[in-house]
């Protein structure tokens, strides 16, 4: 069993990490980093497999992680890479970037979010645990122990006998622009990992948001409404999976 504490890191929760295999499919995070045209800031690196098949594909990316042994497998691989090693929450480099990305969930706390929007010039893109695919049926790899309309308990199986337990913020995609505001930020865009399914059949779903320009001392900010029609929720539900629905 391991489980991943930033205040006490577990050298169990790099060997388990690393041997998961690098992403084949890297939509939409390359789609979104070509776009920024410029270095990327990627919160919670992790070991490279996300990280590596994007440097591969020219994304010039500045890796934040607080596990020294997730980054010391890094390095081995992307001996160039600019990483750096703390917790998101007491992230200051002291500049911006066109582009942040948080993917695995890592951005699904208010305050880690809050770090990405300040250091983001542009937008800020994150993969988010969808709550009503993991509460609305059983999973062969996934076991909710407790649930609440805001937080879970889980345990996550993995190949080679890994478990992994995890103590989650749920994070409803009808409820992401209220997420996204107070670190002033919109949305842009939102998809499954399938775009052309429904998002309830997506294990996770992807945000983009931009980041909002702040109002103007005397001036009073006007609001704008947003649609999110990419939600296409058949019915209600009752309010991270295995790592191949993860990016780290």
């Amino acid at each position: 069993m391991v489980r991943d504490d930033p205040q006490d890191p577990d050298p169990g929760f790099a060997e388990l990490y690393a041997s998961i295999p690098d992403a084949v499919d890297l939509e939409p995070w390359l789609g979104w980093c070509r776009q920024a045209a410029g270095p990327v800031l990627y919160l919670g690196v992790g070991a490279g497999r996300l990280a590596v098949p994007l440097a591969a594909a020219g994304v010039d990316l500045v890796g934040v992680d607080v596990h020294p042994e997730m980054l010391e497998r890094l390095r081995a691989r992307l001996p160039t890479a600019a990483v750096v090693q703390t917790r998101i929450e007491d992230l200051d480099l002291h500049r911006r970037f066109p582009l942040v990305i948080g993917p695995s969930s890592i951005l699904e706390r208010a305050g880690c979010l809050a770090v990405a929007a300040r250091h983001s010039s542009c937008r800020v893109a994150m993969e988010l645990l969808n709550p009503h695919w993991l509460l609305e049926a059983d999973h062969p790899t996934v076991r909710v122990l407790s649930a609440a309309a805001e937080s879970a308990e889980i345990e996550v199986d993995y190949p080679g006998g890994w478990t992994q337990a995890a103590a989650i913020e749920l994070r409803w995609p009808e409820d992401i622009e209220s997420f996204l505001s107070p670190a002033n930020l919109r949305l842009e865009a939102m998809r499954g990992r399938n775009p052309e399914a429904d998002l309830s059949e997506s294990s996770t779903y992807y945000v983009l948001s931009r980041t909002a320009p702040r109002p103007s001392s005397g001036t009073t900010g006007v609001k704008h409404a947003h649609r999110v029609d990419s939600v296409r929720l058949v019915h209600p539900f009752v309010g991270p999976v295995p790592h191949d629905a993860g990016e780290a």
